[in-house]
């Protein structure tokens, strides 16, 4: 499974941290191509967002479950492709840091069915990417200072990289059929 972690420090305390974070649709809005969520219940919802990969893009529907909640400092939660073949799961920890906000997030992922090794060779720069991208919506929206990495220009090469590969493996499908 693949596996990224991101730190940023908020100018908030945990206590603000933790009213923003106890609702699901707050952080599903921070995803990179969010489109729209809706909640199930108290732990479980669904979440549409649009992967735009260069001139590949599509719609990613996935289902989010928190397994447990700790409040005001923990999170963790899993999550499953509804219509495409991965799954993941993460985990957001804050911890008090004076008047501030220490935030530890991190994601896990993997491809899963008959295109799983196809998928996971692939969800490795989108992961860093969607990690990178929420790492620093999230540090915006609650106004403090992100310490993620930004993007940089290797990024546009990934992109690239992913958009020729998206081409092949579609490619092959239909060829396949």
């Amino acid at each position: 499974m693949l596996n990224v972690k991101r730190e940023l420090m908020v100018a908030r305390s945990t206590e603000e941290v933790w009213e923003f974070v106890k609702n699901m649709g707050s952080w599903a809005a921070q995803m990179p191509g969010y489109v729209s969520h809706e909640e199930i219940s108290g732990d479980d919802s669904v979440w549409t967002l649009q992967l735009n990969l260069g001139t590949f893009s599509r719609p990613i529907v996935m289902d989010v479950h928190v397994i447990q909640w700790t409040p005001p400092t923990q999170v963790t939660f899993e999550l499953k492709g509804r219509f495409d073949p991965f799954r993941g799961s993460g985990a957001f920890c804050a911890s008090p840091q004076g008047e501030q906000t220490a935030i530890s997030l991190q994601f896990e992922a993997e491809g899963t069915g008959s295109m799983g090794k196809v998928v996971s060779a692939m969800a490795d720069p989108v992961l860093k990417y969607v990690a990178d991208e929420f790492s620093a919506n999230l540090a915006k929206t609650l106004e403090g200072a992100v310490t993620a990495k930004p993007r940089t220009p290797a990024q546009s090469r990934v992109t690239r990289f992913l958009r020729d590969v998206m081409r092949k493996v579609l490619a092959a499908l239909r060829w396949a059929r």
